[in-house]
């Protein structure tokens, strides 16, 4: 970090660009335990510094809220100090913890995120050299496909606060995005003498993780991995597997693909499977798989897709037990083209389920109307919750939001 910040006042502010690379607002309004109907906001936007491609100079920021209602109002919460000996039961202690819990878990924060520099066709080779510190590359996200070939079409749409709200285990800052990201200080290089090929090497520090939300850094880790990418007629392919290691005597395998192929005439499939993380010695299982396959069709101006999402118990270095065996299908009916005709309609069927546990069992059906405008999608869609027909209030939910369209 000390090297990029020494480096950051040569950087020209007159030739760097301010993007906003990904944004998410998701208004959700349902009845309360209350029986109130709120609105409740969660805001997800990336901030980036970009150089360009002369500069090749990158400083990205995250914005997170939980609850952007919430976050302003706790803007004016106060606690006043009590008398000296005054007496504080049980009841009026946990009152106030929850109000700082609360505080805590609803704060809006601008946050660090990345920071990275990039040498292209170093020494006059065919060669890119990165660094960077940080939220690196996504890998089998299909995010790559798109800055290095332009081809924005291949990544699921079933993904972010329209699909997750709650994010992860309740952790709107943890969410499903591709199969592994490279985190913490390192370099990746890129042979780039192949249009239609691709290899990337990555060696990196990981940051420190998280197992179940408890601090579990044992000493300095350390990732290497191999990153493929082919780009030809149609189909688009990445593979990628790595080890992460240390003094800390576990070692970690992951490996993964993502397939993508359209056929021009209608008919495109995406597949992505892998597994983010296992430990060498531990039990090995169908829960660490990470899989989702998605048939897209579309006929005319309708369009079919179905999405089956099996989540992996282990993501991003957190072991998740309530991730383990739950699994989404999505089937989706559109009407229409926001590409071509600036604006599409249709309905959805989600179905969750948890195979060790029936009752966890959800159906959604979820009529929805979404357009593109300025670089941004827009989308609005009622969730009936069919399975909460027992108190008939509680069955319907209003979704409302924006997130970026490319």
């Amino acid at each position: 970090m000390g090297l990029f910040l020494l480096a950051f006042p040569f950087f020209s502010l007159s030739g760097a660009e301010i993007t906003v690379p990904r944004l998410e607002l998701a208004t959700r309004g349902r009845v309360n335990d209350d029986g109130e109907f709120a609105l409740s906001t969660n805001a997800l936007a990336d901030i980036a510094l970009d150089g360009g491609y002369k500069f090749g100079v990158r400083l990205g920021l995250s914005f997170t809220a939980a609850d952007l209602g919430k976050a302003f109002a706790y803007r004016n919460l106060r606690f006043l100090p009590l008398p000296s000996g005054t007496a504080v039961s049980d009841v009026e202690y946990n009152s106030l913890a929850d109000q700082m819990n609360g505080v805590r878990d609803n704060d809006a924060a601008l946050s660090f995120r990345f920071a990275g520099a990039t040498a292209r066709d170093l020494f006059s080779l065919p060669l890119e050299l990165s660094y960077f510190i940080g939220h690196g590359d996504t890998f089998g996200s299909g995010e790559e496909f798109a800055a290095r070939y332009g081809l924005f079409q291949i990544p699921t749409d079933f993904t972010g606060f329209y699909y997750f709200p709650d994010g992860i285990d309740g952790d709107i800052n943890r969410r499903y995005e591709g199969i592994y990201q490279a985190r913490g200080t390192g370099l990746s290089f890129a042979l780039t003498r192949w249009n239609m090929f691709v290899p990337m090497v990555y060696v990196y520090q990981n940051l420190a993780a998280f197992e179940d939300g408890t601090f579990s850094f044992a000493g300095s880790r350390y990732s290497g991995d191999l990153r493929l990418l082919f780009n030809r007629n149609g189909l688009s392919v990445e593979a990628f597997g790595g080890i992460t290691g240390g003094k800390d005597p576990r070692i970690q395998f992951r490996g993964g693909v993502l397939a993508f192929f359209s056929s021009g005439a209608g008919t495109d499939f995406l597949l992505q499977a892998g597994i983010p993380g296992w430990e060498k010695g531990s039990e090995f299982g169908a829960d660490h798989l990470f899989f989702l396959i998605e048939p897209r069709l579309r006929f005319g101006i309708m369009a079919f897709h179905m999405t089956f999402f099996y989540h992996p118990l282990v993501y991003q270095g957190v072991r998740t037990n309530d991730e383990r065996g739950r699994a989404d299908i999505n089937f989706k009916i559109i009407a229409g083209d926001p590409v071509a005709t600036g604006i599409q309609g249709g309905i959805e069927n989600t179905i969750g389920v948890k195979l060790d546990d029936y009752d966890a069992l959800t159906v959604r059906l979820s009529p929805f109307v979404s357009f593109i405008s300025g670089g941004l999608q827009w989308n609005v869609k009622l969730r009936v919750n069919v399975m909460d027909h027992s108190t008939p209030y509680r069955m319907f939910e209003v979704f409302a939001g924006i997130r970026t369209a490319y």
